[in-house]
């Protein structure tokens, strides 16, 4: 009886060991396929971060090198111009040293668009393009600042000179049925970072008019119609601070950086003289400007309530 107790316990402790070993197999297979989707999610993740922080960068020495130009030429490739003045990261750049190359396989190219430029990406896939077409109403998403539009095409190459397709706020749901694996995505940025969209209907949804010889955002409301010029009182001065703040957020949108908030300062230099009063817009331009750094240096004090009680 012994005997035969000890083989049928062996045997029990045979078949537990064999479901545990298939249990262990089940286990790690499921831990090996979400490393897998892990990693690709994470690879997926970086690849996007970089894009959008070449668009970034690329985006903001464009506006910098051209600052004292009329525009960007129209149609003129900007591509190597980049390339060289240090604009795009090296991982970006192919092997030939004059191209640019984006993590998905395709390629970049860099273009003047009179007043403004356009990045393209090539051979875009579908899950960058989704995390990459997100754009708020003012002009701000992962590409960066100033961006007036996007055109994303599946068949024929984007036409840089022509205007966006897709304008205004854009959210990632209302792309899904434009973007597509291999699609070319175009992104169209503004001379200034400050240029915010034109709502449906041609009219304005921001407090800033760039509808002008120079695309500068020239303000609706102007600073001192607004908030008056700095009073004498230091009762009043924390009235008039929180009034540059909240001015300041609902014109711009405040920004810790200044160049991403107001653009860059104008100068005479890169001002267009030859269109009619010249003069006078430049000088609007400069107090525009002026006030704009006026609201970031105190944007600390957005919402304080306006006394001391």
């Amino acid at each position: 009886m012994s005997i035969t107790f000890n083989l049928v316990f062996a045997a029990r402790r045979r078949a537990i060991s064999l479901i545990e070993g298939v249990l262990y197999l089940v286990i790690a297979l499921a831990v090996i396929v979400g490393g897998i989707v892990f990693f690709q999610q994470s690879q997926l993740s970086n690849a996007v971060t970089d894009t959008a922080r070449a668009a970034v960068g690329i985006s903001s020495q464009a506006r910098a090198l051209y600052q004292n130009q009329t525009g960007f030429g129209d149609n003129e490739d900007l591509t190597l111009a980049m390339i060289r003045s240090g604009a795009v990261p090296s991982n970006f750049i192919d092997g030939t040293g004059d191209a640019i190359a984006h993590p998905f396989g395709g390629s970049m190219s860099v273009t003047g668009n009179g007043k403004g430029f356009v990045i393209s990406y090539s051979d875009i896939s579908q899950a960058a393009c989704l995390r990459l077409a997100s754009i708020d109403e003012t002009g701000v998403g992962p590409m960066g600042t100033g961006i007036v539009g996007l055109t994303i095409s599946e068949g024929d190459p984007v036409d840089p000179t022509s205007a966006p397709d897709i304008t205004g706020a854009i959210k990632a749901d209302a792309m899904s049925s434009s973007c597509a694996d291999g699609a070319e995505m175009a992104v169209y940025y503004a001379q200034y970072p400050g240029a915010k969209f034109a709502a449906a209907g041609g009219e304005s949804s921001s407090n800033l008019d760039t509808d002008n010889p120079w695309s500068f955002p020239f303000q609706k409301n102007r600073f001192y119609d607004v908030c008056g010029g700095r009073p004498a009182r230091s009762d009043q001065v924390r009235v008039w601070k929180t009034c540059a703040a909240d001015w300041g957020d609902a014109t711009y949108g405040l920004q810790d950086n200044l160049a991403e908030m107001c653009g860059q300062k104008p100068y005479k230099s890169g001002w267009d003289f030859r269109q009619d009063n010249a003069n006078y817009w430049y000088a609007v331009a400069r107090q525009d400007w002026d006030t704009c750094k006026i609201a970031w240096e105190w944007r600390g004090w957005k919402g304080l309530a306006y006394s001391e009680g």
